[in-house]
């Protein structure tokens, strides 16, 4: 079993073993020089790095080196663990005892004695002045002085010397850093001891500035040159070796997370990191936080993002962080392209291009140059910000298919690490798919319903199409039939084009499944199967529109000919028959888009079916005309939503291939016994809907069979 593997941590080594970036070496020179030391004066060293770049592992070294010297006692000393400076300064002198004590031979004077005899004092003092000035009190008095001579004396008869190992003072409180060099400063004197304080420099003097200086630049460093007497600047990492690391971490959560890479992956990977991210690792410190954080995010999006994108865009976000800040809460300046329909958008172009390379002023020329070439890899439609290389609609399909971060269906994604209500896990598609081959329908369907909501539901079917052109046979049909039994499960809200909503998306799917076929004969036993399987009398309607045809005008090998094409609108016309033939059973309302529905019947049904049961419901239900005129209107768009608008000459012409329109003229009659033909089409008129669309039924009626009559009488003067 593989060995289960734990958030990487940045924990200081101890072992000379370990050490990956030399900082052994370094070590032991600087305890060698401690311990050799012959004078007997006190010492202040200075070990200065960057927050994470080795200075705790430096200290635990020197340490390891100093205890195989008999003549050296090591106190490494916590400022951390006391809540206030009094705290502090008393455990720092009774940690000291204890770690002299403990080297002296049996029968020596304990310096813990000495300091429980001169403790009263020392906490009287402590309690009746300030802090600093009752150290220095303590230490001038008679009493104290002979403390400190006793205690160096004991160290000189012992031949010893003290070393105090001090770390993270840069990581404390200001006025916790202002103690601490308050203590060095008042104690720095002890003949036989050495201090070696290890911290950032900047972070330190910038606080010691602010409580000794007196706004003038530089009075924090100053303070610290009359402290620090040897100032070692930890030695910087070899950056082969610091890469190396990186690399070793990032390797490991791979292999964790199971993940292979292609070589390409590795080639694009590694060109784009190094490129435009590894100048920017300075610390080991960094190469463990980035390795932390993809050891939480490879795992979690595994499978539903590409993997060298959100490597990529995670070591934008450790070493780039403000920048990384600017890419997540502005998608449209890295996604959007710079194009419109007339042509490069030059302003537009300008004012992004300004706003990224304004985020990057603080990197140099050549720095910024390599971030920017990162950006396009990862974000391509940059390339005609920065360039004149522009991209198609066909490539978002690939970004899309590879999950790419510059994908707008996956861009989120690398943000939160999760899949939101409106998107679909792309692991969830991939077990569809493969549950698919080997399942029953009603199986199938009952997959898909789990995955399925009214949220995600256009991702769903986008996602399906997109994939359907890698289908295999068995999943072209099962897919195709299974979504046919669910079609009403797809949002249909009215909009310009009904096509582009999820539910024209859907029967265009069963579409894409036919094609994917390779007999005529098996396409033309699908389709018929999705007609028959359709959930409803509209959604097989809606799959049979997007039955592809193969016409002179728009030639399709896998399409259906003309023969087919009218087999399979016979067939639908059975199922309208079937459906509608129960007069009380239709409902416009509910049969949406009803005039297609109505063409296809009286085109491939029976001759006359549809004009006569149509009929027979005008009669039935005066009110349905009225329905049916309602039904034949557009669906007008504007400011305040939708509308239905007017109703026209085309919508009348399309009625008259159906019914006789003087059996609607005879019904708006009777309903409407005094209702008077306008003299102009009447428009926007202040009356209910059904009496607005009788009245202009009747005006283009009126109209359009006067043209008749003297069109005709017209053609009999001609003969």
């Amino acid at each position: 079993m593989k060995p289960p593997h734990n958030y990487s941590s940045d924990a200081p080594i101890y072992d000379a073993a370990l050490d990956k970036f030399n900082r052994f070496p370094f070590s032991q020179r600087v305890a060698n020089v401690i311990a050799k030391r012959n004078d007997s004066s006190s010492i202040v060293i200075g070990i200065y790095g960057a927050w994470g770049d080795g200075k705790t592992s430096v200290l635990n070294f020197i340490e390891g080196e100093l205890q195989t010297e008999e003549n050296v006692v090591c106190l490494k000393f916590n400022p951390w663990r006391f809540g206030d400076e009094d705290q502090m300064l008393i455990n720092f002198f009774n940690d000291l005892a204890t770690a002299i004590d403990r080297s002296i031979e049996t029968g020596k004077e304990r310096i813990g004695s000495l300091i429980e005899k001169y403790g009263k004092p020392l906490a009287s003092v402590l309690g009746n002045e300030g802090v600093a000035e009752g150290v220095k009190s303590f230490f001038s008095g008679a009493d104290i002085e002979e403390l400190r001579e006793r205690i160096e004396r004991l160290l000189e008869e012992e031949k010893k010397r003290v070393v105090i190992l001090i770390d993270d003072i840069d990581r404390l409180e200001k006025n916790e850093i202002h103690a601490v060099f308050r203590l060095v400063k008042l104690t720095a004197d002890f003949k036989y001891t050495a201090y070696v304080l290890a911290f950032d420099k900047y972070v330190v003097s910038s606080a010691l500035q602010e409580r000794y200086g007196d706004n003038t630049i530089g009075t924090g460093n100053s303070f610290l040159e009359k402290i620090i007497q040897v100032p070692l600047e930890l030695p910087s990492i070899e950056s082969e070796d610091l890469r190396n690391f990186c690399f070793n971490e990032i390797d490991q959560v791979l292999n964790f997370s199971n993940i292979v890479l292609t070589e390409e992956d590795v080639r694009q990977f590694f060109s784009n990191f190094s490129k435009g991210l590894e100048v920017h690792l300075k610390t080991p410190r960094q190469a463990k936080l980035y390795s932390n954080i993809l050891m939480f995010s490879l795992p979690m999006l595994k499978s539903e993002a590409n993997v060298v994108d959100l490597m990529l865009i995670e070591g934008i976000r450790v070493l780039l962080p403000e920048f990384y800040a600017l890419i997540r809460d502005n998608r449209s300046l890295f996604l959007k392209d710079s194009t419109s329909s007339y042509g490069t958008d030059q302003k537009e172009k300008s004012r992004r291009k300004e706003r990224i390379e304004s985020a990057l002023n603080e990197f140099t020329q050549e720095e910024m140059e390599q971030i920017i070439d990162l950006l396009c890899f990862l974000f391509p439609r940059l390339n005609s910000v920065f360039g004149n290389n522009y991209y198609g609609g066909s490539s978002e399909l690939i970004w899309s298919e590879k999950q790419r971060i510059c994908s707008p269906q996956y861009f989120q994604r690398y943000f939160t690490y999760a899949i939101s209500t409106k998107d679909v896990s792309d692991l969830a598609i991939n077990e569809l798919l493969i549950f698919s081959e080997d399942h029953s329908e009603e199986e199938i369907v009952n997959k898909i319903k789990a995955i399925l909501s009214d949220k995600n539901a256009e991702t769903f079917i986008s996602k399906l199409r997109r994939l359907s052109k890698n289908f295999t046979l068995l999943q072209s049909r099962n897919l195709a039939i299974s979504i046919a039994k669910i079609g009403s499960n797809f949002p249909n809200p009215v909009q310009f084009i009904r096509s582009m909503n999820t539910f024209g998306q859907g029967a265009m799917f069963t579409g894409d499944c036919i094609e994917n076929l390779k007999s005529k004969e098996e396409q033309f036993k699908l389709a018929k199967d999705v007609i028959f399987n359709a959930d409803t009398l509209y959604f097989a309607t809606a799959c049979f529109t997007w039955f592809r045809r193969d016409t002179e005008e728009h030639p399709n090998p896998r399409g259906f000919s003309g023969e087919e094409y009218a087999k399979l609108a016979g067939i639908l016309a059975k199922r309208i028959t079937f459906e509608l033939s129960n007069i009380d059973h239709i409902d416009v309302e509910k049969i949406q888009n009803f005039p297609h529905v109505l063409s296809i019947w009286n085109e491939y049904g029976k001759s006359q079916e549809a004009t006569n049961i149509i009929t027979r419901k005008i009669r039935t239900d005066k009110n349905f005309v009225f329905e049916l005129l309602n039904s034949y209107t557009p669906t007008a768009f504007g400011e305040f939503g939708s509308r239905k608008s007017s109703f026209r000459r085309d919508n009348y012409d399309a009625i008259q291939k159906v019914l006789d329109p003087t059996i609607i003229v005879d019904t708006i009659n009777e309903v409407y016994d005094d209702l008077v033909i306008d003299e102009r089409y009447p428009e926007f008129l202040d009356v209910p809907r059904n009496e607005e669309l009788a009245r202009q039924f009747l005006w283009i009626h009126n109209k359009f069979s006067d043209e008749e009559v003297n069109k005709e009488e017209m053609d009999s003067s001609k003969k």
